[in-house]
């Protein structure tokens, strides 16, 4: 298994409508099909995505490295959250994900964090890259 130090939250930069009445598992399954289809990836370049109600689908197994942030993918969770589009990078959290989605992604960095007692950091795209995604301040959320 890898080393996993970090957690890096991402956002689809997709509307609040989009797959809505799809499951997390197909939001997924097309997620993958960009990543592998357009841009020639091996695989979906998350580990999970959380939907708009607060489900959780798994994409690239953990035991991998990831694609989602350059740089640091060797040590690095990926999770995505469904939503952000037109997000602004010093955004807060309700602005563009749901209540639903707040509570899931906080119970899975912490099953990730029980699984990977190594993860010292929660950290955004944004952090890493001159981008909006995932549309707010990861760590203040995270330590708020």
């Amino acid at each position: 298994m890898r080393l996993i130090d970090e957690i890096v939250v991402h956002c689809t930069a997709t509307n609040s409508k989009w797959y809505a009445s799809r499951s997390a598992e197909d939001v997924v399954a097309e997620i993958r099909r960009w990543h592998v289809e357009e841009r020639n990836w091996s695989d979906i370049g998350y580990h999970a995505v959380v939907h708009r109600d607060g489900s959780v689908a798994y994409g690239r197994p953990d035991w991998r490295k990831g694609a989602h942030v350059a740089g640091h993918n060797s040590t690095t969770i990926g999770i995505a959250l469904v939503g952000g589009r037109g997000a602004v990078s010093d955004g807060k959290f309700e602005d563009n994900y749901t209540p639903e989605q707040e509570k899931a992604l906080r119970k899975l960095i912490g099953e990730y964090k029980g699984k990977f007692p190594g993860i010292l950091k929660v950290t955004g795209h944004n952090d890493y890259a001159p981008k909006a995604c995932p549309g707010f301040d990861v760590g203040e959320w995270y330590e708020a």
